[in-house]
């Protein structure tokens, strides 16, 4: 608006100024009559007064409704002024005039001048100069320039205001949207978003479509990882399910060949108290191997206690029993007993522990030996669980991590093992580490913190 404002003023500048020189150039043609008229008479021998053209000249100024301030009729050479009429205002001045139309400023007035020829036909007598006062045409410029910008200046005060008020709410909603932006999360929105059928209103609605959708995705995959815990824990289980099954049938076929004995003669009575005691120790071991199984089963269902690192791999160890015994391997625990609990449910230490001393049984060969231990480091609980085993490959440690990713036999592992490990130690805020060399073992080292920040 300031850029076009001056070119509206010189529009309306230009449109007064023509205005008013058209209306002078009129009045000037009308001035020229009776001036040609005596020029006519004259010219056909009749007389004309001395005093005429000056006369028509004060008529011409006394009657107008425009100030006049002098009239001038020149000689066609322009040199000689045959008649003059002045406004008294204007008696004291001494101007030549030009023979052209100006405005111009002279002493205390502003001055439009213009010429007329005193002409007929080819036969030129003259012109007809006339001077107007022009104060009141530039005071009209001057209060059309005052309009123009006070008019300009309340458009754009009007403008600058409408565009406040447009740019706070804009601003508002799209403050509305950053929040909600920087309240993102994998919950159900519960911030306001800005509503409306242009842009940023669409922008919302985009946004909340995305929102959903990455709720959707994430309950997914948190259902698909839940269907690979579940599965990882089958397969430990299962491979844990075979040792023990084992154990339990050793004091089994001792119970029955013990009541076999009894049965064929039951009359023994040193006999068959024998067996009785027998029986006792098979069951009892029995019992035992069940206990560990239902304490197992038990602490699943706990969820956020005071959990011990140390409890988890002496409860693992007692599964693994068998499955050591199997490949005759030694399982060496080197457990710092004044290790912090860790605020977590205890099945998640069960399964970290679990799965990294099943991954070692895998890797050592008979007489292969395995050593877990357990320390404080700052503020870390520090779970390591060393084998002298295979080894891993340099081109295999990248990808150990890796869901589906195994090195062993297909009825050994489902390549879930280590992953299902790494997420739960990550979950609890955690690390895990490996360290390998081929033929001579592998380290992996777990640091959990136990004071929550």
């Amino acid at each position: 608006m300031s850029a076009v404002s001056p070119m509206i003023f010189n529009k309306m500048k230009n449109l007064i100024l023509t205005k008013h020189i058209v209306s002078a150039q009129r009045l000037a043609h009308t001035g020229a009559i009776p001036i040609i008229d005596a020029m006519l008479s004259n010219t056909v021998g009749n007389t004309i007064p001395n005093e005429y053209i000056n006369n028509s000249l004060d008529i011409l100024r006394a009657t107008s409704n425009e100030q006049i301030l002098f009239t001038y009729f020149i000689s066609d050479d322009g040199e000689n002024i045959l008649s003059t009429s002045f406004d008294p205002s204007w008696n004291d001045h001494e101007y030549l005039p030009q023979f052209n139309y100006s405005i111009f400023q002279e002493s205390d007035h502003w001055i439009l001048q213009t010429v007329e020829r005193i002409e007929i036909s080819t036969k030129l007598w003259g012109f007809l100069v006339i001077g107007f006062n022009a104060d009141d045409i530039l005071s009209e410029v001057k209060h059309t320039f005052s309009q123009v910008y006070i008019v300009a200046g309340m458009i754009i005060l009007f403008t600058l205001f409408m565009v406040s008020i447009i740019a706070e709410i804009l601003t508002k909603r799209l403050n509305l949207l950053t929040q909600a932006v920087d309240k993102f999360d994998f919950y159900p929105i519960e911030e306001t978003l800005p509503e409306g059928d242009d842009e940023i209103g669409r922008l919302a609605i985009h946004f909340s479509d995305l929102w959903k959708r990455l709720i959707k995705s994430r309950q997914e995959l948190k259902e698909s990882d839940r269907n690979l815990f579940h599965t990882e824990k089958l397969a430990a289980i299962g491979r844990l399910a075979a040792g023990i099954a084992h154990e339990i049938n050793n004091p089994l076929t001792g119970i029955r060949h013990s009541i076999n004995n009894v049965l064929e003669d039951p009359d023994d009575k040193a006999s068959r108290e024998e067996y009785l005691e027998l029986i006792d120790e098979a069951l009892k071991k029995i019992e035992s191997i069940i206990s560990k199984l239902l304490g197992f089963s038990h602490r699943q269902d706990e969820k956020n206690v005071n959990s011990s690192i140390n409890n988890s791999i002496k409860t693992v160890s007692k599964l693994v029993d068998y499955s050591l015994q199997s490949i005759n391997a030694q399982l060496e625990l080197n457990l710092d007993k004044n290790i912090p609990t860790i605020k977590c449910s205890p099945h998640l230490l069960d399964e970290i522990a679990m799965n990294l001393i099943l991954n070692s049984i895998d890797a050592v060969d008979s007489r292969g030996k395995i050593i877990c231990t357990t320390l404080i480091e700052k503020e870390n609980v520090v779970f390591t669980v060393e084998d002298d085993g295979h080894g891993i490959s340099i081109t295999n440690l990248d990808n150990i991590f890796e869901p589906f990713f195994t090195t062993k036999d297909v009825k050994k592992g489902t390549g879930l093992g280590l992953y299902v490990t790494r997420e739960i130690v990550q979950g609890l805020n955690g690390t895990i580490d490996i360290s390998s060399k081929v033929d001579i073992g592998t380290k992996f080292t777990v640091k959990i913190p136990f004071i929550v920040k």
